[in-house]
């Protein structure tokens, strides 16, 4: 049996990325890609953790909305796009061509 081998790579930093997308489509699916709201209810209702973790990456995300007004719609289109990769496929129905 034969194995294809790749150079190791440090998985750490992918992390960020994959905490990053996620926090993304919290943003645009539960606050409406509007920081502010995310913020506010972190104010009210959220744990340390949200404080330490997701305030940073909200105030950074603030900044460059601010010199980029696209960027939310960029975004947007890449979590929808993402997204789409994993969704069911579904079966054509008997009066669609296939």
């Amino acid at each position: 049996m034969q194995y294809e081998t790749y150079d190791w790579m440090p998985t750490w930093s992918l992390y960020g990325l994959a905490e990053n997308f996620a926090r993304l489509q919290i943003l645009l699916t539960l606050f409406d890609g509007d920081p502010e709201k995310w913020l506010d209810f972190i104010d009210r209702y959220g744990t340390e953790r949200e404080r330490l973790e997701d305030v940073p990456f909200l105030e950074e995300l603030k900044v460059r909305l601010a010199e980029d007004p696209e960027a939310l719609e960029q975004m947007r289109r890449v979590v929808q796009e993402v997204s789409t990769l994993f969704a069911p496929k579904s079966e054509p129905s008997p009066t669609e061509p296939a």
